[in-house]
């Protein structure tokens, strides 16, 4: 711990740093951005380079490494190293009901016009990019069931939820809980919504089977089409202008 302290990453804001401290630059990023699209198909050049140098100099202070063209070289010969940093770029922020704001807007503006003259078989399709974890999606589908139920009124409902990492797609299909992230639920809707196994609350089956889990990059994948809603809180932060 006590070597690991000295590390340029964690002893930035000591008086006097070696010159081999230096943070990473933009020219630094394309050879380590080149190294992770072999390992895993993802190219991350206009991602924000911001967020992206914290992740890359955290992953450089953990292997003891404080020379960028020594850990690009690491990254070149360990697919393995490139897929970790891959996921770390990968920022898996959300929580379910996360901005209470726009559940409202949802229930007083945008279902209303979205069920307008629509016929009980025209099922309303929504996308969430950048899913991450789930949250997000089974958020939208309790809004979705309890405007309905409100309204009363009934619409098929299918949401793809899709981001670009396999473990946080697994995650949110399976819909496991741990307490502490359903805790802002209110006793009525973990009851009506989700099971309880222990410590972890599973999303029953009933709203899992509105959503559809899969891996997608929205940088060069085609869009799903004839969508109704398109739902994104977590991705577009992440994104530099060119994207």
């Amino acid at each position: 711990l006590v070597s690991l302290s000295y590390h340029p990453y964690l002893a930035r804001s000591a008086p006097a740093l070696p010159a081999e401290a230096a943070t990473v630059v933009d020219a630094d990023l394309n050879p380590i951005f080149s190294a992770v699209r072999t390992a895993t198909g993802v190219d991350f050049t206009y991602y924000k380079h911001n967020t992206l140098r914290r992740r890359i100099e955290r992953r450089m202070a953990m292997h003891d490494i404080a020379d960028i063209r020594e850990y690009t070289r690491r990254l070149r010969h360990d697919p393995a190293e490139a897929k970790t940093l891959a996921q770390e770029f990968l920022i898996n922020v959300t929580s379910f009901f996360r901005e209470p704001g726009i559940s409202e807007s949802l229930r007083e503006t945008v279902l209303p016009a979205l069920i307008e003259g629509r016929a009980p078989d025209d099922q309303i399709r929504v996308w969430i990019p950048g899913c991450s974890t789930g949250e997000e999606a089974y958020t939208l589908a309790i809004n979705l069931m309890e405007f309905f139920e409100a309204r009363g009124v009934a619409f098929g409902v299918q949401i793809f939820a899709t981001d670009l990492s396999d473990s946080v797609i697994e995650r949110a299909r399976a819909g496991f809980y741990p307490e502490n992230a359903v805790a802002g639920l209110s006793e009525e809707r973990l009851k009506r919504f989700f099971i309880k196994r222990d410590r972890v609350y599973q999303v029953n089956q009933s709203l899992r089977n509105l959503c559809v889990f899969a891996k997608q990059d929205v940088t060069k994948d085609p869009p799903f089409s004839k969508i109704d809603l398109i739902s994104c809180c977590n991705l577009l932060i992440y994104l530099g202008p060119i994207l």
